[in-house]
Order: structure tokens, then C-alpha cells, then sequence
């Protein structure tokens, strides 16, 4: 067999570059997404382009300049297949290995890998040593898009959009708190209202999270003008800020932990406000068979909620 049919299997990383670009619909969306610069991945995809003797796609200017040519559709998708093949097959190889060895490839919004180390992923170590782990941050719609491409072989996720494709093994409605210092006056309640917190300043999620435009319209409708000090686009510098004192935060995303002596903030349940539950899911692809160490660590996952919600 000659040499240029294994031409993907060669160069995987140029390929890997191509179907983020693909995805993305430019290199710079690409570059932001996988934290790789916009000139390393153009070249990589030129390589790929020369080594596939001809063009992938099409570069024109503007929003919509970059689009796929015919040789480039046909090469996403049976990339997409051969990735889903080797998804399957990491899965079988898994499978017989059972949980003494194998790798794990679980997906996470940014809020949860905090309470996900310590609660979970700790102690399922400790009982299987020899798995590894592949952990990919992300939010919702990238997880499942990862997750519907065998990336992932399960992915934690926030809100995620129902889907016939998108099995929910495990789903749970979460509601809001206000996290808080030990020493913070609002510490000592069982539960707190809004009005309560409008007299301390706040650390809020910027415009760029759909839990701002929900605090703003609580604010406003309850006629309180909140004393902003920060605001961020990630829900871990809301919580360190939290952690350090800077503010207190309304957060929609206590879990799976519950506050340990050593933590340095309380959680104080948020009521009579116009937060609607949040969907907490864990999230596998409808007809995918999961290795022994994914189902176990999924089994694992919904040990700890019920053990933080009893």
C-alpha cells in the first residue's frame, strides 16, 4: 500500500487543527477555543492542504470569508466517522480492562471542576489507582458538540439543550446561594432574601454569562441597586473572590460539595427571588457503551450528590 494512504494517520495534529477550524468556522475563533496561535494553526492546515493536493477551504474576506470547499466537506466528514471509530475502540479497549486500567475522558463547565476534584475524583483514585484521566473545561454546547463526536465519554454540564442524541444519566435541579465568608454577617443565617444583599458588594458574572442578564432583572424588579465592586467572565474568580473576601457572590452551582471546617466560605440558600432551578446533568451519547471505569465514575458522581442533598 503506498505511503500517501496513511497520510491522516501520519499527521494527526494538522488534522486536529483542521476540524477545529471547521468547527469554529475561522482560525481565530479557532485559536481562542484551543489556546493555540492563529499562525501556527494556518500553517498546519496549509501542510495538510499540500499533503492532500488541494484546497480545504475556501479564504475570502470578511465574517463568512472561510468556508469549506467539496474536497474539504468530504475529508470533515469521514474525519468525523474515524474519530467516532476510534472513540468506540478506546471504549472496547477500556472495557476489558475493567478499573484496573483504562482512561477516563470526562468533560466539565468551569464551575464544577472545583467541587468535582475533591469530592469525587479523589477518592475514585484512591480506589482505582491505575485509571488515568483526561479532563476537558468547557461550556455547555462545546461539551456536547465533543461528547456527539465521541471526544468525550461523558461530559457534566450546566443547562445542557435536550436532545434525542444526548442521553441524561443523571439529572438534578440546583438552586441558588450567596457565597460567603465564615466571618461575613450574612454567615450565621439559614437562609438570606435579596434585600439582604444589597447593603455588601457584590462580585457579578460580566455580560458575557447568562447569569448577569437573570441578576439584573432580580435587581431591577426588586427596585435595588446592587454595589458592584467586580465582575468577570469565569465563575472560579467569582468564587476566589468570594474566598478572599472582595465580595459576596450569587452563584447557581453548589453541587456536589458542602462546606468542610477547613473552607474559608459558607453557602446561604437565596429565596424569594426569580432564579429558576438549574439543570445539573450528566450527559453520555444516546447508544454509545461506556467503559467499566466511566460507568463506575458516573455511579461514582451520583454518590456524591445524594450525599451533599440527603
Amino acid at each position: 500500500m503506498s505511503r500517501d494512504a496513511f497520510i491522516p494517520l501520519k499527521h494527526p495534529l494538522p488534522l486536529r487543527y483542521f476540524h477545529e477550524v471547521a468547527r469554529a468556522g475561522s482560525f481565530r475563533k479557532a485559536s481562542d477555543q484551543i489556546h493555540v496561535a492563529a499562525s501556527a494553526i494556518n500553517r498546519h492546515v496549509k501542510q495538510l492542504e499540500e499533503e492532500m493536493g488541494t484546497p480545504l477551504f475556501e479564504r475570502g474576506r470578511g465574517r463568512d470569508g472561510l468556508r469549506l470547499t467539496a474536497a474539504g466537506e468530504i475529508l470533515l466528514y469521514r474525519l468525523k466517522r474515524a474519530m467516532a471509530e476510534l472513540g468506540a475502540a478506546r471504549t472496547e479497549v477500556n472495557s476489558l480492562l475493567g478499573l484496573d486500567r483504562g482512561t477516563i475522558n470526562l468533560g466539565v463547565n468551569e464551575g464544577m471542576w472545583r467541587e468535582l476534584l475533591p469530592t469525587v475524583l479523589t477518592a475514585f483514585r484512591a480506589s482505582h489507582p491505575g485509571i488515568d484521566y483526561h479532563v476537558v473545561v468547557g461550556n455547555s454546547p462545546r461539551l456536547i458538540e465533543m461528547l456527539l463526536a465521541d471526544e468525550i465519554d461523558f461530559a457534566l454540564a450546566f443547562n445542557p439543550q435536550p436532545s434525542p442524541n444526548v442521553t441524561f444519566a443523571i439529572r438534578h435541579q440546583v438552586g441558588a446561594c450567596v457565597m460567603v465568608q465564615k466571618t461575613h454577617p450574612l454567615a450565621s443565617r439559614r437562609t438570606v432574601r435579596l434585600r439582604d444583599c444589597a447593603e455588601f458588594e457584590l462580585v457579578m458574572p460580566d455580560d458575557s454569562l447568562a447569569l448577569r442578564a437573570v441578576l439584573d432583572r432580580m435587581f431591577m424588579q426588586a427596585g435595588i441597586a446592587p454595589r458592584v465592586v467586580m465582575t468577570t467572565n469565569s465563575y472560579e474568580v467569582m468564587r476566589t473572590a468570594a474566598e478572599t473576601g472582595i465580595g459576596i457572590a450569587i452563584l447557581t452551582q453548589r453541587v456536589l460539595s458542602t462546606s468542610s471546617r477547613r473552607s474559608p466560605v459558607v453557602f446561604v440558600p437565596l429565596v424569594d427571588t426569580d432564579i429558576q432551578p438549574q439543570l445539573i446533568a450528566c450527559c453520555t451519547r444516546t447508544g454509545r457503551a461506556l467503559s467499566t471505569a466511566s460507568m463506575a465514575m458516573i455511579a461514582e458522581v451520583e454518590n456524591a450528590y445524594h450525599a451533599a442533598h440527603p
